[in-house]
């Protein structure tokens, strides 16, 4: 790939698209991070250059390339460099306990992989030759000539949870990068001058969604940082001062930022994206700027369909997840692949040139999921989701025929959990559920619970154990905010798990963790951060020496309980949980911080 004039790359490719920036534009903001701005030029000259050096190195035709990397204008440079070699790239989560990412490492067998001078020294070992991107990409030096990429070769890999315990890799190709991109930029019409936030980790398929159809506009991809700012209102002012146009978010994230204040009618935000999960209901207040309840698993190439929430739409019910996007069916099917009538449940399978290749590695799960479509080289996922469709076409999203998870965006496979609480010396039994709190329709009031039972005869673990054990096996979003103890777990009538009945109880924390637990605050800022936490967590109680992340906190989590606790007078920020997550610990420094002392509970402190 290449900026020069008269190159052969297809100008309905992403690459083409990209590469047409870069000629005819070369000073166009292509990246924004902080104060650094990357010009089309400027990155498609650098990603040439990378290219140059992994083709030496072997990359080529759907070799697969894993950047260990973190949110930054290199690792966009890294991904368009390995696109631009021919290869496919594969996000990693660098948070990512060091088991997982080897097994990761070993099933793409790659050649090379690419990270940051900040982060060469972690790359786990793989045998594979460690590149660092800022030393490849920088310099001069005639770019390589431009891949012949095919609709059918890889563009990228992303790893999804597993039910067998091990992660499982989507291969996703470019005929269905291209189709989503060329979509994407007519229907929301991208093009220089818009701006597109930049929040997910390369890790999920919702950074490839918010890059490319940024790039193959034209736009400008402005970066948040790898945390995202203090609160939903500290991001909606980000978004603000950045000018974001139109955009991508979780539906955890997106139903906080909804919550948020918002210029009115004229501002530049113009229209939110937001899927992962399922919307409970649309907002109380519709916000000044469109909005599209968007659906897609990994294996349909980051969206599958879209449908726009009206500002009339009905309070008391989720919205529908919209149509399927132009070059893909979606069919509604009973157990035995038999179309159903309108309003009537059925399994969604979708067809068209945008469904992936399969599984990396998985020839049996690719065929148990995958199935070739009706029209030459198309194809058909089965989605295990369970939807209805209206007498209008669109699609009611009701379920799962599996036990599979969404939570705050992310795919779980309970099994994988499970399979990693068994391995726990002492545990005979485990089970992984939702936990939803009853009244609560928030998606980030939803916890993930896991059960357990005893080996007879050995020595049982405690909750903290457990939890150690799993941290160290499995990525932070599917390590459970509750660990509980029972003495069996219920069973269905065909001797199965009954998660049903798991998902209804109510999570009492676990007896280990009870016992000693500091309930005597210290302080006012104590007292009022255990009330916060309790709240945002849905958990009973908080003691001093709890950490909220432990107690099953993440980032979107943080933002809430910050916002709240400012509410109430307590001058928290989110990244303070990233300092130091005990609760007195944090109330300590907080009150050293304002130069106030701890005072006692029930006392009033200044507003902010």
């Amino acid at each position: 790939m290449r900026a020069e004039t008269g190159s052969a790359t297809p100008a309905g490719t992403l690459l083409g698209r990209i590469e047409r920036w870069a000629r005819e534009r070369p000073d166009l903001p292509a990246v924004r991070s902080g104060g650094r701005v990357l010009g089309y030029g400027e990155l498609v000259a650098a990603a040439g250059r990378l290219a140059a050096r992994l083709r030496r190195s072997g990359v080529g035709r759907d070799t697969l390339v894993p950047l260990w990397m973190e949110a930054s204008p290199e690792l966009v440079v890294a991904a368009l460099g390995v696109l631009s070699a021919g290869g496919a790239y594969v996000g990693m989560d660098v948070d990512d306990p060091a088991d997982r990412a080897k097994v990761i490492l070993a099933d793409c067998a790659a050649p090379v992989v690419l990270t940051s001078r900040a982060l060469a020294g972690e790359v786990p070992a793989s045998g594979a030759e460690v590149l660092i991107v800022e030393d490849l990409a920088a310099g001069g030096g005639a770019p390589p000539a431009d891949p012949d990429v095919r609709p059918g070769d890889l563009c990228y890999v992303t790893f999804t949870s597993g039910s067998t315990g091990v992660p499982k890799g989507v291969l996703v190709e470019h005929g269905g990068v291209a189709g989503l991109v060329s979509w994407y930029v007519r229907e929301f019409g991208i093009a220089p001058g818009d701006r597109m936030p930049q929040l997910a980790r390369p890790s999920f398929d919702g950074w490839a969604l918010e890059v490319w159809p940024c790039l193959g506009g034209g736009a400008t991809l402005c970066l948040a940082g790898r945390r995202l700012p203090g609160s939903p209102q500290d991001l909606v002012d980000w978004l603000v001062r950045e000018r974001v146009t139109v955009g991508f978010f979780t539906t955890a994230l997106a139903v906080q930022l909804l919550d948020a204040h918002w210029p009115g009618p004229g501002g530049a935000f113009r229209a939110m994206l937001l899927g992962g999960e399922k919307l409970p209901a649309p907002p109380r207040v519709h916000p000044p700027f469109a909005l599209h309840h968007v659906y897609g698993p990994t294996e349909t190439t980051m969206l599958a369909t879209c449908g726009e929430i009206p500002a009339d739409a009905p309070r008391d019910a989720s919205p529908p997840i919209g149509r399927p996007l132009p070059g893909l069916t979606g069919h509604v099917l009973d157990e035995r692949r038999r179309s159903v009538p309108d309003g009537a449940p059925g399994e969604l399978h979708i067809e068209g040139a945008a469904v992936a290749r399969g599984y990396l590695n998985r020839p049996a799960l690719t065929a148990e999921r995958f199935r070739a479509g009706a029209a030459p080289g198309s194809r058909v996922y089965a989605t295990g989701d369970l939807v209805r469709r209206r007498p209008d076409g669109a699609l009611e999203f009701l379920g799962r025929t599996d036990a599979q998870i969404k939570l705050r965006g992310f795919r779980i496979e309970p099994g994988e959990i499970e399979t990693a609480m068994l391995a726990v010396p002492g545990v005979a039994g485990a089970a992984a559920v939702v936990h939803e709190p009853p009244g609560r329709r928030d998606p980030d009031a939803r916890r993930l619970v896991g059960y357990w039972t005893a080996a007879r005869g050995a020595v049982p673990p405690d909750a903290g154990e457990i939890t150690e054990r799993l941290a160290e096996r499995l990525p932070h979003y599917m390590v459970p905010a509750a660990i509980v103890r029972l003495d069996s777990l219920p069973l269905t009538p065909h001797g199965k798990t009954d998660r049903a009945a798991l998902a209804a109880r109510e999570p009492a924390r676990p007896a280990e963790r009870e016992t000693g637990r500091d309930l005597a605050y210290r302080s006012d800022t104590e007292r009022v951060l255990a009330e916060v936490w309790a709240k945002v967590l849905g958990v009973p109680e908080v003691g001093r020496d709890d950490g909220f992340f432990d107690l099953g906190g993440d980032s979107l989590l943080a933002m809430r309980a910050a916002a709240e606790a400012r509410r109430r007078g307590v001058r928290l920020v989110a990244e303070d949980l990233f300092e130091t997550d005990v609760l007195g610990e944090l109330a300590a420094a907080l009150d050293g911080r304002s130069g106030e002392p701890a005072g006692e509970p029930g006392t009033v402190r200044p507003g902010v």
